[in-house]
């Protein structure tokens, strides 16, 4: 596949090439005949303005702006991704990485200012993915085809109410030329390890019918670092003894995707389209382990070697069926079905050799994960304007059915046995009715918009039974109410001066994986589990802001969250036990800034700072949890305008030590670089990005709240990268494109893989 996206490419570099050389003397001559046309002696002396325009001048005006890195408005700050140099030519993963307010981490954790439990989007439709699955997805689509990314910590009530922390919305360029065109893009990055990404967008559009698609391959190699240190102690809190691990893992994966999609105008008020999604995921784990147990003088008491694989295949199929009527009165109104299958088939294999003493014992586990999630949603909008207000109503209904199998086959002594304290069949079946109500209204120096959001929720979880484990069911069946409000107020006529003030109330659901009550191994020593007895979080967001010219953003956000649920951690002898858990209580007080600066023709600047004080109130397993610390960050990005055609950026970000339930990670700061040179009369770019240059992107962090015991840990990833890229477009002609979006926003965020 690499090969024919490669050849496309070329294909495409010959298309550009040819037509900038074919159409050099027909843009000359339309240029002679525009300024013909506009000689005051070519007008016919019978007109009756003949006097007047031989007198005056005619000339062209042109107006130019350039937009701001970051753009706030009234329910969403806005981030221009077109303005990010540095992250040009690598993937969305790192683009996010570098968003001012936003942080990811390997395992799909987002926080966006300062807040945990976001829903991503794009276009307005789901990622299809959660955890570890999301970041794949995320790696997998270039940076380059962005135009934008909507960070919508209270979302208007059209959307769902999932996600406590909020939405960010990731808006592809609209491709808005008629005939056929598209964009090329190749990308190779080297850190200790080599990667590539390469994609390849085709529009075609005529009168009626609008052909799109996107064909993309991303080769990852990627590895991981890591070590865990925990010292134990006996009751009167003396040392007892240290576990020592130190765990190296290499990861490769070619995630293929190819996405197909036409709209079609029935007549001048109704569209209708359809959009198919295909992505597969084959990959490959290695993990090379050791650990060391040592007595309280520093003896060594045992030590352990494993070599961990994990091979995995992993795909997605998804269908959008859409429909957009113009309705009397200039109303619209829109519908959307969607159907969503995930699989994914997991061979894990565990090769363990302890040593004791003169004693050496091996032992083996082996692995077969199979599971299936469907997601079946379908969605209805209406929008109207009555004089000054605009109405808008809507109803949705999704079902999600999930079936996991985990079959683990233990080796030891030279006997082999089904394992069934890991091994278990769980299945899930969740259905949400939602509907909604909002209105809208710009009147004066006042802006307002207030909406209410129904969500009933119905589910099921089996825990089918073994001959060592009986059958478990649980049942849950609530209602909830989710109400927005933004008032934002003009204190001039030129609108320099602004004040916004936004309430909402959130919820977040557990991934699906999440709800099944298995056990499966990360290596010997560490385990995950399930809670099928997970609650929904629910979230009250109270926010106020001050702008002055678009230019400068000073915010004040409180959250508080009422069961919120992460992960919680506990140890069991030598076996470092994970779960997810609702921890309690977790409030939030943050004071945020940010300006963005023209400091002159050439160089433009955004700097946001954050401070915030997170407390957590709660237990993890039986283990209370009262905790509370400030934390901070600041974010800078400088952009040059060199001429030529010439281009670059520097910029980085530095986060102080910051808390999240029962782990506390140490400062992190960060540095990119990245220079541009267009080419081809400007339909290509050339560019490289350099990140994190003096490898300082190494995560250290401690595990607090542990029963006679603690814990630290540090993770050096393959962080240090040069990327190169070329990126080309071709095609000419203006058309406005339309496309619609898919309503099954919530389920598919809620997919870990």
């Amino acid at each position: 596949m690499q090969r024919i996206l490669t050849l496309v490419f070329c294909l495409c570099s010959y298309i550009t090439w040819s037509q900038s050389t074919d159409t050099t003397q027909a843009k000359k001559n339309a240029d002679t005949l525009r300024i013909d046309t506009l000689k005051p002696d070519r007008v016919r002396k019978d007109s009756p303005d003949t006097d007047t325009l031989k007198t005056d001048t005619l000339a062209t005006v042109v107006v130019k702006g350039q937009k701001m890195l970051v753009e706030k408005q009234a329910d969403r700050t806005v981030v221009q991704v077109d303005k990010m140099l540095s992250a040009t030519g690598s993937d969305v993963f790192k683009l996010l990485e570098l968003v001012p307010g936003l942080t990811i981490d390997d395992d799909g954790n987002i926080t966006l200012n300062g807040k945990s439990g976001i829903m991503v989007m794009v276009n307005d439709k789901p990622t299809y993915l959660s955890g570890a699955a999301l970041v794949s997805y995320l790696r997998s689509l270039p940076a380059s085809a962005l135009e934008k990314i909507e960070l919508m910590p209270t979302p208007p009530s059209r959307y769902d109410a999932a996600g406590t922390g909020g939405l960010i919305n990731l808006k592809v360029k609209k491709n808005s030329l008629r005939g056929f065109n598209g964009n090329a893009q190749l990308a190779f990055t080297q850190g200790y390890l080599f990667s590539s990404n390469s994609s390849v967008n085709l529009n075609y559009r005529n009168n009626r019918v609008n052909l799109f698609s996107n064909l993309s391959l991303v080769t990852s190699n990627r590895f991981t670092d890591l070590d865990i240190n925990r010292y134990y102690h006996d009751p009167l809190g003396n040392p007892d003894y240290t576990f020592a691990q130190n765990t190296y893992i290499r990861m490769r994966s070619q995630s293929p995707s190819i996405r197909l999609g036409m709209d079609y105008t029935l007549n001048s008020k109704t569209t209708i389209g359809v959009l198919g999604n295909l992505m597969f995921r084959p990959g490959s784990q290695t993990n090379d382990n050791q650990s060391w147990i040592t007595q309280p003088d520093g003896s060594l008491d045992s030590s352990t070697i494993a070599l961990n694989t994990e091979k995995d295949k992993w795909k997605n199929y998804s269908l959008n069926l859409n429909i957009n009527r113009q309705m009397p009165g200039n109303a619209t109104l829109t519908g959307d079905l969607d159907y969503i299958r995930y699989q994914s088939v997991t061979r894990q294999q565990f090769n363990n050799l302890t040593t004791v003493g003169a004693n050496k014992r091996t032992d083996e586990l082996r692995g077969h994960l199979p599971g299936e999630i469907d997601i079946l949603a379908a969605k209805i909008d209406y929008a109207r304007p009555i004089k000054n207000w605009k109405l808008e109503a809507g109803a949705k209904s999704s079902m999600a059915y999930t079936d996991n199998r985990y079959n683990f086959t233990a080796i030891e002594g030279g006997s082999e046995y089904p394992d069934y304290d890991k091994s278990n069949n769980f299945r899930y079946r969740e259905n949400i009715h939602a509907g909604y109500l909002s209105m809208q209204t710009d009147k004066g120096p006042l802006s307002f918009k207030a909406g209410l959001r129904a969500e009933g929720t119905v589910s099921r979880g089996h825990q089918l039974g073994n001959p060592q484990k009986p059958d478990s069911i649980v049942r849950r069946n609530y209602m909830n109410l989710f109400p927005t409000v933004y008032i934002g107020y003009r204190l001039d006529s030129a609108g320099n001066h602004q004040l916004n003030f936004s309430f909402g109330k959130r919820i977040e659901r557990p991934f699906y994986q999440d709800l099944n009550p298995y056990v499966t191994p990360l290596d010997k020593f560490t385990l995950y589990v399930g809670n099928p007895f997970l609650k929904p979080s629910i979230s009250t967001d109270y926010s106020i802001s001050y702008t002055f010219r678009k230019m400068l953003t000073v915010t004040a956000t409180y959250n508080d969250m009422r069961d919120a649920f992460t992960e919680a951690i506990t140890v069991n002898g030598n076996n470092y036990i994970s779960r997810p858990d609702n921890l309690g209580r977790n409030q939030l007080l943050i004071f945020s800034t940010n300006l963005g600066l023209p400091i002159t023709k050439w160089w433009t600047s955004n700097t946001y700072i954050e401070a915030g004080n997170r407390k957590f109130h709660g237990k993890a397993f039986i283990r209370d949890i009262d905790s509370a610390a400030w934390y901070g960050m600041i974010n800078i990005t400088n952009q040059f305008q060199i001429g030529k055609g010439w281009s670059a950026e520097l910029g980085g970000f530095y986060r102080t030590s910051v808390l999240f339930g029962q782990v506390s990670l140490d400062p992190l700061w960060l540095l990119n670089l990245g220079v541009q040179k267009k080419v081809l009369k400007d339909k290509g770019n050339i560019r490289l990005a350099v990140r994190d240059p003096f490898y300082s992107a190494i995560r250290d962090g401690k595990i607090h709240f542990l029963q006679m015991a603690k814990a630290d840990f540090r993770n050096r990833p393959d962080s240090r990268t040069v990327t190169l890229s070329f990126s080309l477009r071709f095609g000419s002609g203006k058309q406005q494109s339309s496309r619609k979006t898919g309503g099954a926003e919530e389920e598919i965020n809620r997919v870990r893989s």
